[in-house]
């Protein structure tokens, strides 16, 4: 199986391509159609981004003579807060829709409401094969996106965080944007025992979550009201993640747990299950 993707400049691009596996082909809105050609079964990574694939009518019968089979992944929310982002996901799935075999999504809500196939996140291998690079803080590190509307839950705990005199000694933010290049990103994230993964767009686990629990560091996963089934039954078994919903839950684990103590040293099952040939095997076998 090949795996269709944008470079998308960030966790979600880097997970794939960063295995330099062979079967990542990465495309453009001026070079995707020799795809056509392709002669393997097809996992296209993203909806929506890869809409310039399949906008036309056109396009939707050119997909419908590929030989092999047809798979999109939904890694945003099907349904979006902004409305210009809601109107283009609906409308790129409704083209899939016409010549995709499967589709599947890793928000837990669009796989609910529109009964889509579930096929959760996973991260990049960098993270487990720089697991080793020494820790140097006992601090809880926040670094992603935040400050934006889209984000209002993740800024309001930030905010809430940074003015709890308790809390804010615990915790730092280094980066609310993609403004660190991916190396930095990754050797600033090694530096920490304990990741915050705040509730961000999608409803369920990120990139982000599965970066903390290969590495061996500590997750604290908020999760929101409803909660994410899927996400805990899946993670449940690794001692290194804990999850939390409100400020009160998260203050009280931070001020009564030793999180340090369940820091990893050998997080080999976290990657074995959770790395990117696990998560194709869910669709292939």
């Amino acid at each position: 199986m090949k795996l269709i993707t944008n470079d998308y400049g960030c966790g979600t691009s880097s997970s794939i391509l960063d295995y330099e596996s062979g079967d990542a082909i990465v495309v453009s809105e001026s070079n995707w159609r020799f795809v056509l050609d392709i002669q393997e079964d097809l996992l296209f990574v993203g909806h929506d981004f890869l809409l310039y694939m399949w906008d036309t009518d056109e396009k939707v019968e050119l997909w419908k003579n590929h030989v092999g089979k047809r798979i999109v992944w939904c890694f945003e929310p099907v349904d979006s807060h902004i409305e210009q982002w809601q109107m283009k996901s609906h409308y790129s799935l409704s083209q899939c829709q016409k010549f995709i075999h499967d589709i599947y999504a890793t928000d837990e809500r669009t796989c609910d409401k529109y009964g889509i196939k579930w096929l959760p996140q996973w991260c990049s291998n960098k993270f487990y094969e720089m697991k080793a690079r020494p820790i140097e803080t006992d601090k809880i590190l926040f670094s992603g996106q935040a400050g934006k509307p889209e984000y209002h839950d993740r800024n309001n705990l930030l905010r809430t965080i940074l003015n709890d005199s308790d809390m804010a000694s615990r915790i730092e933010v280094t980066n609310t944007n993609r403004s660190l290049p991916w190396e930095n990103y990754i050797d600033n994230f090694l530096k920490y025992p304990i990741i915050l993964n705040p509730v961000g767009i999608l409803k369920g686990c990120n990139t982000r979550t599965y970066e903390a629990l290969v590495s061996g560091r500590v997750l604290l996963q908020q999760e929101d009201e409803i909660g994410y089934y899927r996400h805990k039954d899946l993670l449940k078994e690794y001692p290194n993640i804990f999850f939390f919903k409100s400020y009160k839950d998260l203050k009280e684990l931070v001020l009564g747990t030793d999180l340090v103590d369940f820091v990893q040293q050998d997080p080999t099952r976290q990657y074995d299950d959770n790395n990117l040939f696990a998560r194709i095997r869910k669709i292939t076998q």
